[in-house]
């Protein structure tokens, strides 16, 4: 399946390692589609996320926790986030989105700007499925406009709207959502 991807094809590498798999199968992913023009998003936690850094992931999405436990630190505001996010990218990142929970996410892009989107306001019912949400709806805002703001904006409208739902979020619930939300630059 990896040779029938072609330039501008996207891959999303997301979640743990299956023990049948070795664990650095994220990595051998990469370094057999380097240089191919393959927009590839990781969304791994520790080394599975560190290693795959040098192969220039189009998108990494690590959460708040996440970042903190890459760096062995305890980030405490926005600034910290936005340093974190970017010594990812000194490593490799092209884009990093830093998902909050019910805070919202910031987006620190490939063009040097920094985007924040708010929480949606809503009852959570099952966060399960809110991070792959959020991934899969910055992939389809981004290609569809190749804005990050906007992609920032239908991503965070996906995992909230996942998070408000029994299951995974239908069409109308990421709507209604999408319509609460606001990016700003900071």
């Amino acid at each position: 399946k990896l040779d029938h991807l072609k330039e501008n094809d996207t891959l999303v590498l997301a979640g743990s390692i299956p023990s049948s798999l070795p664990d650095d199968i994220y990595e051998q992913i990469m370094k057999k589609l380097d240089q191919q023009g393959i927009k590839i998003i990781v969304d791994a936690t520790n080394d599975l996320l560190k290693k795959v850094l040098p192969y220039h992931p189009f998108l990494i999405k690590p959460n708040h926790r996440e970042l903190e436990e890459l760096f062995n630190v305890k980030i405490e505001n926005q600034e910290d986030l936005i340093f974190y996010a970017r010594k990812l990218q000194e490593q490799g990142a092209i884009n990093v989105l830093v998902s909050l929970g019910k805070d919202g996410a910031i987006l620190v892009s490939e063009d040097n700007h920094v985007y924040y989107c708010a929480g949606a306001k809503g009852k959570l019912l099952n966060s399960v499925g809110s991070g792959d949400s959020m991934v899969a709806g910055f992939i389809a805002g981004y290609l569809k406009e190749k804005k990050y703001d906007e992609a920032l904006k239908l991503g965070s409208a996906c995992g909230g709207a996942t998070a408000f739902s029994e299951d995974l979020a239908e069409a109308s619930m990421i709507q209604e959502v999408y319509k609460q939300l606001k990016v700003e630059e900071l």
